[in-house]
């Protein structure tokens, strides 16, 4: 506190002071400066709770003199900001929890507090853009939802870790995220629950229409001591609407007793990178009690209400964040046609209700996920949490997915990501996810125009954002179309999209429509293109492997629509790539002739005449390299999941083995890969002491599934053994709650998240979901109505197994080995709806004789392959009831 005296000699000034009706005493002051005719005083004083009256005047004393009183002063101790000490931007460098429905998307930190909201898409539409978009903590709408908490002295925002101990974890098998802090200074406990409002509970807008964008932050405090408490509860909101770019504002509606966050034009000079819009969001508490608005900033402001904590009883206070949009700049209807609606049914509906419906659907969309009979109980875990996840990432309007909402530039739709993780949860039991992707490209095709390709990435929306000419982008749209009709049957689909697949079919022979990056080299067999990590140009194995795995499945899917004349010019096209470009081997002194196996190391090149000009696509002999030295892991991609070789293919063994080799002095262990490429010769890693090296799940996932399926075409357990200990490094890396991954393992905190090339979504989630699928090994062809149990029992596990629906019925298989033995035991029961084929492949290693085969119902004994160790059989099964068990070994 300063104030002012006249400037005197020998002059000593105090500050005399109540804070509410108690009497604080004079406190001493310090002189200043003097200044125009006045003396400055400082006067420090305790600090006092928020919301206390101070009552003071100042005393002036000099010798023989008497002494002078001011007139006394009232003021209220006002409400703290956050504490920006402990952390940049208030909030944790590494938020983790993500919320959503699906149409909205909001990370929070771990410590409950609000990081920032996608708005009106999962990802960035187009009409939104995030300052600072390249960098990490970039943000598109806020940058800070924090509540806080004052118990007789300043408020403690949640964010605080000195007055806060927090644990955080999802409810259930839902995407509602609860916080629980404790109070370092007294027995008060806060729950906080964070969803994004789904299903029939939604309100609607003035023109009847669902209105999807509503965020609830729900705050349960209870007094777990004996005494009643009188408190302040306050929510800190720093906005930054639509990247905080033009006209924006931050203001307190008091008739509506809501905060009001905008933008009502971007004003971005380049109209690519954000185009005019309205965005509003209005910020509410529940009607339970009064609550009072405390600007703190241009667009920061504070919301705070009084409360009464009985001791033992809790008190719930809820915070409406909802978003309302509309695509031009200026509109001044929106508050009125959106906000005041929900508003209106935020303050009159069952919160209770509707956090319970919002759980149901989350419990309804986990319902067709596989329970797994695994030893690993974290398997089953991380199976159903990466499921969640990946499904928060897909936009239920647009069909749209987002590959990653931890930094500003992956919240865009890549195809690459989107197919992956759409085919990922098909195979899961959640095919409309991959319907919508793939309908969603084929409504892009028009956007691409005049070229053929699809994009590197768009915006939710479908806006292009990134041109590169990838192939393999567009030549996974058939290869995963093709997955999407063997998981539903539905050729009406593919029948209607076919004009895509006819597009595409046409860009994997080299016609990009004029883009001289994708092009077909006529000597070398190969499409030239951007390779998987975009900014390379080459005529690369992995591009070139997913342009012959798609003209494949475009053949089959044309004669499936009787364009048997298609089939046939794709299926010459996908073999002259695969046998001239691809599978022919090429001497090191040899340059210009076709084949990507290297003569002289037996391995697989990763690429042929690479430009060395990062970014472009030059053929000046001077800048292009005949062969790339690096080893992809993508490479292992022939195998599984494309399956154009056997894993044991000598060419994919020896890259495998030389990743393998290669990664261990990069990532310091054994059990995770570093990174995507590797040079052909290890190279020690360099780093500070106590660094945690980089890890790549992307890379260390494709590993896995190589090592899985290598185990089961060679018999070789050692291989099983090998990729349990990857996923188990990996689940041990995971964070807290299952969404992102640390460099370190658990117990080694580390604010800094391990890189994921290829986007969150795809790198972690959809690879989890394939891995934990790939164990299980139950899978059902719809077409053909096969069901096939190909089971991996690894190292020592004793059983394996699983049961799951299909849209044949309710199935579960498991084996059974007891420790120690050589005896096998596969028991299989099913509630068929239709007639199935059963297809069983076991892979059993180390067991030479097949003994005494028993069956039930009785059988003839199994093809058995001694040097693998494989047994296979078939099995009709009607419609109805079945229990069957085999026993050999």
């Amino acid at each position: 506190m300063i104030g002012t005296h006249p400037i005197e000699d020998d002059q000593r000034v105090w500050l005399e002071i109540y804070a509410d009706d108690l009497y604080l005493g004079l406190a001493p002051t310090f002189w200043i400066e003097n200044k125009g005719g006045n003396s400055y005083w400082h006067a420090p004083i305790p600090p006092q709770a928020v919301g206390v009256r101070l009552h003071y005047r100042s005393v002036a004393e000099r010798p023989g003199a008497e002494t002078a009183y001011s007139v006394y002063q009232d003021s209220i101790v006002r409400p703290n900001l956050p504490d920006r000490t402990e952390v940049a931007d208030l909030l944790s460098p590494a938020p983790e929890g993500l919320v959503g429905n699906r149409r909205m998307a909001v990370r929070v930190d771990a410590r409950g507090s609000t990081y920032d909201i996608y708005f009106p898409t999962v990802g960035l539409h187009s009409n939104v853009r995030p300052k600072e978009g390249d960098l990490p903590q970039s943000r598109s709408h806020f940058r800070a939802i924090v509540g806080g908490l004052a118990v007789g002295r300043r408020l403690d925002w949640f964010t605080e870790r000195s007055a806060w101990d927090a644990f955080q974890n999802y409810s259930g098998a839902t995407n509602l995220l609860t916080t629980d802090l404790s109070w370092r200074n007294g027995p008060i406990r806060v729950l906080i629950t964070d969803f994004v409002a789904m299903g029939e509970s939604l309100p609607r807008n003035a023109g009847m229409e669902p209105s999807a964008g509503q965020y609830i932050k729900r705050f349960r405090l209870k007094n777990e001591g004996d005494v009643p408490r009188q408190a302040i509860f306050g929510v800190y909101v720093q906005a930054e609407i639509n990247g905080g770019v033009g006209d924006t504002g931050l203001s307190w509606h008091d008739q509506d007793r809501t905060l009001l966050a905008i933008n009502r034009g971007h004003g971005h000079s380049n109209r690519k990178l954000a185009r005019d819009s309205t965005i509003e969001f209005a910020l509410a508490l529940d009607p339970r009690g009064d609550v009072d608005c405390e600007p703190t900033g241009p667009n920061e402001a504070i919301l705070y209400r009084w409360i009464d904590l009985a001791p033992g009883e809790s008190v719930t206070i809820d915070l409406l964040v909802s978003g309302a949009f509309t695509g031009w700049r200026g509109d001044q209807g929106t508050f009125l046609h959106w906000l005041r609606p929900a508003l209106n049914w935020f303050r009159s509906t069952d919160l209770d209700a509707v956090e319970q419906s919002t759980a149901q659907e989350w419990d309804e969309f986990v319902e067709p996920i596989p329970t797994l009979h695994l030893p690993r109980a974290a398997y089953a875990v991380s199976l159903r949490r990466s499921a969640l996840a990946a499904a928060l990432h897909a936009d239920l309007d647009t069909g749209a997915v987002a590959a990653g909402l931890d930094r500003g530039l992956s919240a865009y739709c890549w195809p690459r990501d989107a197919l992956w993780v759409g085919g990922a949860l098909a195979r899961l039991g959640q095919p409309e996810i991959l319907r919508g992707a793939l309908a969603w490209l084929d409504r892009t095709r028009a956007k691409n125009s005049p070229f053929l390709y699809w994009f590197q990435k768009y915006s939710i929306d479908g806006v292009p954002e990134w041109e590169t000419p990838a192939v393999d982008q567009t030549a996974m749209i058939p290869w995963s179309l093709e997955r999407y009709y063997l998981a539903t049957g539905d050729l009406d689909f593919v029948a209607g999209v076919w004009p895509m697949v006819e597009q595409a079919a046409r860009v994997c022979g080299g016609d990009s429509g004029g883009h001289p990056g994708l092009s077909f080299d006529e000597d070398l067999h190969l499409v030239s293109s951007a390779g998987m990590g975009d900014q390379l140009y080459g005529r690369f194995l992995y591009s070139n492997a997913t342009v012959v795995a798609g003209l494949h499945a475009a053949a089959r899917l044309a004669r499936r629509v009787n364009q048997d004349d298609s089939a046939v010019r794709w299926n010459a096209l996908a073999h002259r790539i695969w046998h001239e470009g691809i599978m022919k081997e090429v001497a090191t002194e040899r340059e210009g002739l076709p084949g990507l196996i290297d003569t002289e190391t037996g391995r697989f090149l990763s690429g042929r005449r690479i430009s060395m000009l990062r970014g472009l696509w030059t053929r000046d002999p001077a800048f292009v390299a005949d062969r790339s030295a690096t080893i992809d892991v993508n490479a292992l991609a022939l195998a599984c999941p494309f399956g154009l070789l056997p894993a044991t293919n000598p060419h994919l063994l020896k890259t495998a083995e030389t990743i393998l080799r290669a990664n261990t002095p990069l990532s310091g262990d054994p059990n995770v890969l570093a990174r995507m490429a590797y040079p052909p010769v290890p190279r020690s890693r360099t780093g500070h002491v106590g660094e945690h090296p980089e890890v790549s799940s992307l890379a260390t996932f494709w590993m896995i599934r190589y090592l899985l399926e290598l185990g089961r075409a060679s018999g070789q357990g050692r291989h099983w053994t090998r990729a349990v200990s990857m996923i188990d490094a990996l689940v041990g890396r995971l964070g807290p709650l299952g969404l992102l991954l640390r460099p370190g393992a658990r117990g080694q905190e580390s604010a800094r998240i391990a890189t994921t090339p290829g986007g969150i979504a795809w790198g972690l989630h959809a690879m989890m979901i394939e891995t934990m699928l790939d164990l299980a090994g139950l899978e059902y062809d719809a077409v053909e109505r096969r069901l096939q149990v190909r089971p991996i029992l690894a190292g020592s596990w004793p059983q394996t197994g699983v049961s799951r629906q299909f849209a044949c019925g309710d199935v579960t298989y498991r084996l059974e080995r007891p420790l120690g033995g050589a005896v096998h035991r596969l028991t299989f029961e099913g509630q068929l709806d239709v007639p199935i084929t059963l297809d069983l492949a076991v892979t059993c290693p180390g067991l030479t004789d097949l003994g005494p085969w028993q069956a039930t119902p009785p059988s003839a004994p199994p093809e058995f392959d001694i040097k693998s160790g494989r047994l296979r059989w078939t099995l009709p099964l009607e419609a109805g009831e079945h229990r069957c068990s085999w026993t050999w070994g």
